[in-house]
């Protein structure tokens, strides 16, 4: 009769311990792994990281450092849903040799992150002084990129903009 008592006060604290822990003690262990893969998963990354990237972004390309810049961009990187990298190396290889100096700079930006990449969108403005003749223009417009994460790296896969009319 104790062994049975004994049993019976295991069961109730066994079965108290997991109505403490988990709503329904009784799920399968099929739906405990459902459930743990239905939880959401971690971001992939924070907004103090994105924004560190965008920080050696605008450094990189001030400093025209071609390979420094296009060392942020994913081997699988299109810019205007067209170019890959191949070609991004030319159009930025070709552009920052024609400058003496640029200064890029971001307003309005904003963040979203998700699982597996972020999406910004910013405004931006690249004044320019040309080698050619020392002409000094400035370029504005609004940009989006998705960043993915790639060997534990943020990299930019896409990058969209579009420059405003001059008057």
């Amino acid at each position: 009769m104790k062994s049975i008592l004994f049993i019976f006060c295991a069961l109730v604290a066994g079965l108290l311990t997991f109505s403490l822990n988990d709503s329904n003690p009784f799920r399968s262990v099929r739906e405990v792994h459902a459930a743990a893969k239905s939880s959401p998963s971690p971001l992939m990354a924070t907004e103090q990281e994105v924004k560190g990237f965008f920080d050696q972004y605008i450094e990189r390309y001030n400093k025209k450092d071609t390979e420094g810049f296009l060392w942020l961009f994913s081997l699988k990187a299109k810019q205007n849903q067209q170019d890959g990298l191949p070609e991004i190396r030319k159009i930025y290889s070709d552009y920052f040799s024609q400058m003496i100096s640029l200064q890029n700079s971001f307003e309005d930006m904003k963040i979203e992150i998700y699982q597996n990449a972020a999406e910004v969108k910013a405004r931006y403005s690249v004044n320019q002084v040309l080698k050619n003749g020392g002409e000094k223009r400035v370029l504005k417009g609004s940009g989006r990129w998705v960043l993915i994460k790639e060997g534990g790296m943020l990299k930019i896969l896409s990058f969209d903009y579009r420059h405003e009319k001059t008057p």
